[in-house]
């Protein structure tokens, strides 16, 4: 059972029409969380992508910079 009040009037949503609007709710729900884990996931892949190159190249101009940097 549904129950819904909007300005004082009460609305009571009872059979196949509550079973048809949790389903709906449901299925918008999973979609969005869907959505919501897709973008996390490829937010994940892309930071790791971008550490897995950022970070060795800031090895190798650390260990460049160290060999040609002149010392007093």
């Amino acid at each position: 059972m549904i129950v819904i009040t909007r300005n004082g009037q009460t609305i009571v949503i009872t059979g196949w029409r509550e079973w048809l609007i949790r389903a709906v709710v449901f299925v918008a729900t999973i979609l969005i969380l869907a959505v919501v884990v897709f973008f996390l996931f490829g937010l994940a892949i892309t930071a790791g992508a971008i550490a897995l190159i950022v970070i060795p190249a800031a090895i190798i101009v650390g260990l460049l910079g160290s060999l040609f940097s002149k010392q007093a």
